[in-house]
């Protein structure tokens, strides 16, 4: 009977947390939406929050156009696999709408984001285009690259706005940094950001702005470009001399640079050309991985010390492809007779002394003073 009984108890226990747990999860619902989302006529964003993980979902996303009671035209049509995101996370699309000759009038963007046929969250934003009304704020210009974005702004009247830079990767946004309460008055202004992610060599990309003005209602001015990343560094200082030379080199973007320098020097002949001066010796280095803003020095030093004479210094950056990003020349003037041995120099010397060879035979410094003291002595007995 207690055999029984005991039996009873480890079966309650072991199967019905299991089976509390199952039911939890299969009764949870998903907490995936549509917490944002913006469109004009060029572009659109849409920003999804959940506060679980999520997986296997899609967004699908229309651009209609108002055609009377209860009708509406579709214009375009987007649709996006939403692979994953984890808890707590924002997760933002961004598309471009391909529409020819627009005409005036009330647009809206309609969103659904779907988990198999099952409908998550619905949204919709309407927008009117070519209003009569003039924006506070003009996009002048607008620059991308492989260090970060710029934009230039003019104001129609004083305005207060933030800005938000968006590195665009096919639809996903791979960065994003916001400034906010910047102001114009009156004069046009440059704001740019700095990339905050690596980016990846020869991949295209889009750099998009999108600033919202505070007053006198909410609105939104958005703009594009396209830009294709690179590895970028430049030479910033180099010091050179009949040893060695040296190089410092400053990164100028997001790719990770690891290109290297080729330090060749040049013996110059009197009243040679430069084309017909011959190569004394190259040395290629890595030089340390860098990106935008890091600088690194790179020393080499030459098999030997360069004789006397003036030489050519051409030094070269290259990029991770191999291509030259950057050609520096100089010229270097060595002073010595010779290649310099400390150590055969004084080899020689010695050899010399004990032989008594290339100078007065038998002469050495040791022979000079012992001669003055025996003449010192001989003076001092006559007196």
């Amino acid at each position: 009977m207690k055999a029984a009984l005991f039996l009873l108890i480890f079966y309650l226990i072991s199967v019905f947390p299991a089976s509390a747990s199952d039911n939890s999860h299969a009764g949870e619902a998903s907490t995936a939406h549509i917490a944002e989302l913006y469109s004009d006529l060029k572009s659109f964003d849409v920003t999804l929050y959940s506060d679980q993980p999520e997986e296997n979902l899609s967004l699908e996303v229309f651009l209609v156009r108002p055609m009377g009671i209860n009708e509406e035209e579709t214009l375009d049509r987007r649709v996006f696999s939403v692979d994953s995101f984890s808890a707590n996370t924002r997760v933002t699309k961004v598309g471009f709408w391909n529409i020819r000759n627009p005409e005036r009038g009330a647009y809206a963007l309609k969103a659904r984001l779907l988990a198999g046929e099952k409908t998550l969250s619905e949204a919709k934003s309407d927008f009117v285009y070519g209003s009569n009304s003039a924006s506070r704020l003009q996009v002048n210009d607008l620059v991308p690259n492989s260090q970060g974005i710029s934009v230039v702004l003019s104001p129609n009247e004083a305005s207060l706005f933030d800005i938000e830079y968006m590195l665009v990767d096919n639809s996903n946004v791979a960065y994003v940094t916001k400034t906010e309460k910047l102001s114009l008055t009156s004069a046009p202004d440059v704001f740019s950001a700095s990339w905050g992610t690596l980016l990846e060599n020869n991949k295209e990309y889009v750099g998009r702005v999108k600033i919202r003005v505070y007053s006198p209602e909410k609105e939104f001015i958005t703009s594009t470009e396209n830009f294709t990343a690179r590895d970028d560094a430049e030479i910033t200082d180099i010091f050179e001399d009949e040893t060695g030379a040296s190089a410092t080199v400053f990164g100028r973007s997001q790719v990770p640079f690891e290109g290297s320098l080729v330090f060749s020097v040049y013996e110059l002949n009197e009243n040679s050309e430069k084309g017909n001066a011959s190569l004394v010796e190259s040395v290629q280095e890595r030089v340390p991985v860098l990106l935008n803003n890091d600088d690194e020095t790179v020393e080499v030093a030459w098999s030997q010390r360069l004789p006397k004479g003036v030489y050519r210094l051409e030094i070269e950056l290259l990029g991770n492809d191999g291509d030259v990003i950057e050609r520096r020349e100089t010229v270097l003037e060595s002073d010595l007779s010779q290649p310099s041995n400390l150590s055969s120099v004084d080899n020689s010397t010695s050899e010399t002394e004990a032989s008594g060879g290339n100078g007065t035979p038998g002469f050495s410094a040791l022979a000079l003073i012992s001669g003055l003291a025996a003449v010192s002595i001989l003076l001092r007995k006559q007196s």
